[in-house]
């Protein structure tokens, strides 16, 4: 009996969530926000709460500090029932944090990489991971030693047939010049949103039908409230988004995606609707502020989309 599901990995990070202002502050202004939030952060660590929720079996390898946000961030992982056995201490570096300033369905985030940024390829558990049916990374523009090597990671995970995903997120050095031709070869599921998709197709010069001839991965494009749209072997196709009509806040519901559409993939659904269990986990997320996760079970988050759609 296989010991984990997927093996989780990228960013690492709590949030410090401010909600409920009229507009972020210039220089030398004080603004007020009404509500505040110290929270879960990072996108992979909100994808592998999520799924430990939803009931995989997830280990989570990320980098923190000997520090007292290190310690809040794994008692805050652990408590979704993630296995944090293979996350890695950098000596002489803070834990990774994020000031959010949210609004609406947009955010405006300031981070410290601090440990997260020294996460190595040497640090992950490659033995596990070639024990591991599936592999997942988000963001790996923060994390200076994957984010120009991970054609070559990719293809040695497809090596030890890991099924593989990959949440770019946003390019903290805005040059969205990752090799997709070298590296779509090696990757079943592509997970940005449309802005980041938009941007990494420029960077390369390339358009989408240039990379449905280079391999068979299927993209799925996360456009906010307007929906999904998935992309695959040259065709596409739209999916509508659960809408809650009163929001707390927006903040983790592409990696609530992200964890619903992977749980469902795991479980050997099809892609339709492993695409609609993310649809179901994004919108729950919206009820709760950042990235906690607002279901406890699987028979939990039945019972709350039902109460909520």
């Amino acid at each position: 009996m296989r010991k984990f599901d997927i093996v989780v990995t990228g960013d690492c990070n709590l949030d410090l969530i401010f909600n409920q202002f009229d507009r972020l502050p210039e220089y030398g202004e004080e603004i007020i926000a009404n509500q505040f939030e110290l929270a879960l952060g990072s996108s992979a660590g909100i994808v592998a709460a999520h799924m430990a929720s939803l009931g995989a079996k997830v280990a989570y390898v990320g980098a923190i500090g000997n520090d007292n946000f290190g310690n809040q961030f794994k008692a805050f992982i652990q408590s979704y029932g993630v296995c944090t056995d293979y996350m890695v201490e950098k000596t002489g570096f803070k834990t990774g944090c994020t000031v959010v300033m949210s609004k609406d369905e947009d955010r405006a985030n300031l981070t410290h990489a601090g440990a997260m940024a020294e996460l190595r390829p040497a640090d992950l558990p490659w033995q596990l991971i070639e024990e591991t049916p599936f592999f997942h990374m988000s963001n790996p523009y923060v994390l200076p030693h994957f984010r120009n090597s991970l054609p070559d990671m990719y293809k040695k995970l497809k090596e030890a047939n890991t099924v593989t995903s990959l949440d770019p997120q946003w390019d903290v050095e805005e040059t969205w010049n990752t090799n997709l031709k070298a590296l779509f070869p090696f990757l079943d599921y592509f997970l940005p949103n449309e802005k980041e998709f938009e941007l990494l197709l420029t960077g390369n010069n390339i358009t989408t039908k240039d990379l449905s001839t280079i391999s068979s991965t299927t993209i799925i494009k996360t456009c906010g409230s307007t929906g999904i749209e998935m992309l695959q072997s040259n065709k596409s196709k739209q999916y509508n988004s659960y809408l809650n009509d009163q929001p707390v806040d927006c903040i983790g519901a592409g990696d609530a995606f992200t964890a619903g559409f992977l749980t469902a993939a795991i479980e050997g659904e099809i892609l339709d609707d492993a695409i609609d269990m993310g649809c179901k986990a994004g919108a729950l997320s919206t009820t709760t502020a950042g990235g906690k996760v607002p279901y406890s079970s699987r028979q939990d988050f039945a019972d709350s989309f039902n109460k909520l759609f």
